[in-house]
């Protein structure tokens, strides 16, 4: 007679061999030993020894008991698994726990995740976590069963409650000391883990209660004899012993508390140990009154691809090598989505960690993307190219490259160097308080015909076109410049050219597609190709940031930067950890929902830098912040960071702080003229508070205190004037004609009888002491209120672009 373990030993080789009972109930017997831990507290050893143990500590379950280089950790609390670890050297571990948190060190982190060789998905109702290069896989699932395969690399080199992996079972039970012992809880607590933090308890078998009637055990042993007696069951009796099965599961009868559930660990180990060995027991759980619990909407099956169709791998044209494992899935025809089964056109979508429900809409740049069928949809329009220059002279070119370049002179910052219809300069200078800190102080656009004109953005808002001081707003065919919010301007020129200058060094040159690929300069040559952008008038691409700047510079006098400095964090300890933990909140949670929109790290890292370059890092601190808060509103993403004690702006006596606010039609100008082509953008600063405009003198007042622009002329409210048979009257900052005359109590102080050939004017007497000032209509070179002396315009040259009529101060007296 043969004896039994010869005859599993030629059976299982048997099922290796070509044809050898092909079909759908034999998979390839697995080249790896398998340990598990599973029912309330017991365990099946690699060499099949089956004992129980509720710990209450952590326990090593296998690793590399020579070299060391990986362990598997049981976590126990209060006699119940709990988690599962696994440590790589001792420089890192990962921590997956029951409920199904997973830690990498102290960060949480998310499925799929790879890192040093070793591999964590979710599959089939498990965590599984792999490496090929280290020889094992470790399975929990959400009831708290581990598994775990070992190489067989690793025969008679482990250790731990898994056993030494050696197939003989009669030596399982070495304890850390290196001695044998009959007792399960000796063995097993010899190999709790203490650390400085915790210290183990010795664990003791608890004390045993029959939980049942005499009756229904009887019912339930006879569910345990179906592993000696049912078909399904006999088919893998070659290959797995059931003697041990049937034993454990008449042990764990009388303490269970389940019920009719109570033999079904038991029968689940064995079709499991079965599949180990290469049998599938396809139909096992008809035969008894098992049914392994499955998430809502998931079914349970014998064999589970590993490889789990969900939304996410739906396009993907993966080849699954691996063997299946009982566990639960979606039904035919659906995929697992967030842990819930859905058709594939209910899949979401997932984009930087987040998730998107179908039919979502996300934007990027100038296109947007829908979520269909867990694919992003995307729109694929040309988008206009972004410069931007900010804080200490911090670029980022038109294809998103960023850099640091401190030189100081004036260089090309963008030009169309195809057809030469623009180029935009900037002049830069030592600023804060380190020497090697650099910022823009002045913006100069060079316009073509018919313009042909040089127009300069200076420090403070003010503007000039040819060395003139101009007014603003300035409208002359495709060029409009204009005010926006507190010292910022706004040029543009037709479509394709807009500039916004802050008047404090934050500069934004946008192009439209027209110019991609036809720029050159320090913003680079907007052809989506970042490594070509440090491209140098002579064709060349310089590796060397200074190398590239001192390229664009234009005056022959300026010194070249030889090195660009230092980080001044590396020569400032002082401010470095001010720095680091003040800038830490652009990628705080209070900057959460502009993270996927625009990525913080180059901002940060000029954060860093800015606030290491200032005496006081406050000063630079805000200024930083703000320069990132303003990409995330130009990406729609509104960040309400100032707070009365951080960075909170201070704003003229009159007007309010607005985090998002438009800076369309709120000047009594615009009651006249209000701007139709104005963006209605989002933009933070001071505004006049509803219902109040501002007026010339920069004050806010109701709209009855506006007063009127009309034909190049100033009127106060309440003004009157007659052209021909028409009677014009300011009121609301606006001129109303009409040929019936005024209201009585604004008639004019002189009634015209008869036409005049020329407009005449008559109006209400100007308020004392000012005088009323009348253009001339004979003198086109005539100055009136738009060249007007004030305080604050004394030192200023004016260019009249036409005489306005209009109040003014006294001879030797300024408004």
């Amino acid at each position: 007679m043969v004896p039994v373990r010869l005859a599993r030993v030629l059976l299982a080789l048997a099922l290796t061999l070509p044809g050898a009972l092909c079909g759908e109930e034999t998979l390839g017997k697995s080249s790896m030993a398998r340990c598990s831990l599973f029912g309330s507290n017991f365990i099946n050893t690699f060499d099949q020894s089956m004992y129980s143990f509720a710990g209450s500590c952590s326990y090593l379950l296998a690793g590399d008991c020579q070299k060391h280089s990986f362990s598997i950790i049981g976590d126990f609390q209060d006699g119940k698994r709990v988690g599962l670890s696994v440590y790589l050297g001792e420089f890192f571990d990962i921590h997956v726990f029951v409920n199904g948190t997973v830690l990498q060190g102290d960060q949480s982190i998310s499925t799929p995740y790879a890192s040093k060789g070793l591999y964590l998905e979710s599959q089939a109702g498990y965590h599984t976590l792999s490496s090929e290069a280290y020889g094992f896989v470790a399975r929990i699932d959400g009831s708290g069963n581990f598994q775990v395969l070992l190489s067989d690399r690793y025969f008679n080199k482990t250790c731990g409650l898994c056993g030494d992996f050696n197939i003989f079972s009669e030596d399982d039970f070495k304890t850390q000391e290196g001695t044998l012992t009959s007792d399960p809880y000796s063995f097993a607590n010899s190999w709790a883990l203490s650390s400085g933090e915790q210290h183990c308890q010795r664990a003791a078998p608890p004390s045993i209660s029959c939980n049942i009637s005499s009756e229904t055990q009887k019912g339930l042993w006879e569910q345990c004899q179906l592993l000696k007696s049912a078909s399904v069951f006999a088919r893998c009796h070659p290959l797995v012993d059931p003697e041990p099965f049937v034993a454990l599961c008449e042990k764990m009868l009388c303490p269970c508390a389940q019920g009719l559930q109570c033999p079904c660990p038991a029968l689940l180990e064995y079709a499991r140990a079965c599949a180990q060995q290469g049998m599938l027991l396809y139909g096992w759980m008809d035969h008894s009154l098992c049914r392994p619990d499955c998430p809502a909407g998931m079914e349970y099956r014998e064999c589970v691809s590993p490889c789990t169709r969900t939304c996410q791998s739906l396009h993907i044209n993966e080849v699954c090598q691996e063997q299946c494992v009982d566990g639960c899935s979606c039904p035919e025809g659906q995929l697992l989505d967030d842990g819930r089964c859905v058709e594939s056109a209910e899949c979401s979508c997932v984009h930087s960690g987040k998730r998107y429900p179908p039919g979502a809409s996300l934007s990027r740049d100038c296109n947007t993307c829908i979520c269909r069928n867990s694919l992003w949809v995307c729109s694929n329009e040309d988008c206009p190219g972004e410069c931007l220059v900010t804080g200490q002279s911090h670029f980022k070119s038109f294809d998103n490259r960023h850099f640091t370049f401190s030189g100081v002179c004036q260089y090309l910052l963008a030009r169309d160097c195809q057809d030469h219809t623009f180029s935009v300069i900037i002049e830069t200078v030592q600023c804060a308080d380190d020497p090697d800190a650099v910022c823009t102080r002045s913006v100069t656009v060079r316009l073509p015909s018919p313009h042909n004109s040089l127009v300069k953005l200076k420090h403070g808002g003010g503007v000039a076109m040819d060395g003139w001081d101009v007014q603003i707003p300035f409208l002359q065919g495709d060029l409009r410049i204009q005010h926006t919010v507190m010292a910022s301007v706004h040029l543009s020129y037709g479509e394709d050219l807009q500039i916004d200058w802050d008047g404090r060094g934050r500069l934004l040159v946008k192009l439209s597609p027209v110019y991609a690929g036809r720029t050159c300069g320090l913003c680079g040559n907007y052809n989506g190709n970042q490594g070509d952008d440090f491209l140098t008038p002579a064709g060349l691409v310089e590796p060397l940031v200074e190398h590239f700047g001192n390229a664009w510079k234009l005056h022959g006098d300026c010194e070249d930067l030889r090195k660009q400095p230092t980080d001044p964090c590396s020569l400032n300890p002082r401010l470095t950890r001010f720095a680091e933990e003040a800038c830490a909140i652009l990628t705080s949670p209070k900057f959460q929902a502009c993270h996927d929109a625009v990525g913080p790290l180059p901002y940060l890292q000029n954060c860093h830098y800015d606030v290491c370059s200032c005496s006081d890092g406050r000063d630079c601190l805000c200024d930083a912040v703000a320069t990132y808060a303003a990409a995330c509103a130009r990406r729609g993403v509104h960040i309400g960071w100032r707070e009365p004690g951080f960075c909170a702006l201070s704003c003229p006596p009159g007007q309010v702080y607005l985090q998002c606010g438009t800076p369309c039609n709120l000047t009594c100008r615009s009651l006249s003229y209000p701007d139709e082509e104005c963006a209605e953008d989002c933009l933070e600063g001071c505004f006049c508070p509803p219902g109040l405009y501002l007026d010339g003198s920069g004050d806010c007042v109701p709209k009855a205190q506006c007063p009127c622009y009309h034909d190049g002329e100033i009127f106060q409210p309440e003004d009157i004037f007659s052209d021909h048979h028409t009677m014009c009257y300011c009121e609301d900052g606006f001129m109303h004609c009409s040929r019936a005359g005024a209201p009585g109590s604004l008639q004019p102080e002189v009634v015209l009888s008869s036409p005049l050939s020329h407009r005449s004017k008559r109006s209400l007497s100007c308020r004392p002491p000012m005088v009323k000032l009348v253009c001339p209509p004979d003198n086109p070179r005539a100055e009136g209120l738009e060249c007007a002396k004030t305080c604050q315009n004394y030192d200023l040259e004016c260019v009249s672009t036409g005489c306005v009529s209009g109040c003014l101060c006294p001879l030797g007296m300024l408004l």
